[in-house]
């Protein structure tokens, strides 16, 4: 990358979200939270692609929301080539969507299934009043449907979803994210819902727009081993916070923290030779309403000291001693 496509132009600083739980007793007017996002700071630079990373319900969905101001953060700021969209107004929001787009997980919910496939990648451009004619409008939604390879579009445009096939589906979804030309797109599993054959084929097409269009992309997964070759940087969370972070070599070769470690020996390995033995997290993952002390994940950590329970280690900042104890557990020296 260029020093310009260096640049930082979204950056998260210490954003929470948390949900409440129930609601005050006639006793208490303690009300509890689920922390779904709990003080999570992350940078993106521009046609970057950081992998968000971790098991369901450990809050990366709720993350991808926030940055869309489809839900109020509880607490800390976003900022957006220098400009603060935490809290925005409708019209404020509605034209930072132009630039931040969301792909989400399931293509066969996100598609309207009235609509033909040429009005539900035009119906962006209506509501942002794109285009000063229709022919205009007709050009960028052939042109979106091509990027997102359904081509020719001729062929699509007068189809409904339930005609397509579920990776065609998704590609709809991104088409419809393209036509407005988004800087960001946030990609919220987009294909845990496809068949194995296709995914591969969603996954190139988004790191093939990454460079086409220079778009920028945090892909949301629970699978490390889907992004290997695609992503940049990995951030791996647990419990609302982020544990790891580094480049996707970093994370794939030289893991810090248990929990990537754990994940990392889960995903299959085509050579027998290189296998390697799996870590098996023991117990549930914690209630996010009432968290461990100290090191949120002590209680399923292989390698946890008493001190884990008593103070949370920084992001993958582990001590000599911790580290060591790790890599004796894990067999990862």
């Amino acid at each position: 990358m260029n020093n310009t496509n260096a640049e930082k132009f979204l950056e998260i600083r210490g954003l929470k979200k948390y949900f409440e739980a129930g609601r005050p007793s006639f006793f208490s007017r303690e009300v509890d939270h689920v922390h779904a996002v709990d003080d999570v700071s992350l940078t993106l630079r521009r046609s970057e692609v950081i992998a968000l990373v971790g098991e369901s319900g450990c809050g990366k969905s709720t993350l991808g929301l926030l940055l869309m101001g489809l839900e109020e953060p509880t607490d800390g700021t976003v900022i957006f080539e220098n400009q603060d969209i935490t809290h925005l107004n409708d019209h404020q929001r509605k034209e930072l969507r132009r630039k931040i787009q969301m792909v989400f997980q399931d293509p066969y919910e996100s598609l309207n299934p009235t609509q033909t496939i040429n009005e539900v990648i035009t119906e962006p451009l209506l509501v942002h009043g794109i285009g000063d004619t229709q022919e205009e409008r007709d050009e960028r939604v052939k042109k979106a449907m091509e990027d997102a390879g359904l081509k020719p579009a001729e062929v699509y445009l007068n189809r409904f979803p339930h005609e397509l096939s579920g990776g065609q589906r998704q590609r709809v979804v991104i088409a419809a994210a393209l036509v407005l030309e988004p800087e960001i797109i946030i990609a919220d599993e987009p294909v845990s819902m496809l068949d194995v054959s296709i995914r591969a084929e969603v996954i190139n097409l988004l790191a093939e727009l990454r460079i086409s269009r220079q778009i920028a992309v945090i892909f949301i997964t629970h699978d490390l081993g889907s992004v290997g070759f695609f992503a940049d940087r990995v951030a791996v969370m647990y419990l609302g916070r982020i544990v790891e972070i580094g480049t996707m070599l970093e994370v794939l070769e030289k893991p810090q923290h248990p929990y990537t470690k754990a994940l990392l020996s889960v995903i299959p390995v085509p050579n027998p030779r290189l296998r390697h033995e799996r870590i098996i997290l023991q117990g549930e993952t914690p209630n996010p309403i009432n968290l461990p002390s100290g090191c949120r994940f002590h209680p399923r950590c292989p390698a946890a000291f008493d001190t884990c329970k008593l103070s949370d280690p920084p992001m993958t900042k582990l001590s000599k001693t911790h580290q060591a104890a790790c890599l004796l557990v894990t067999g990862n020296q």
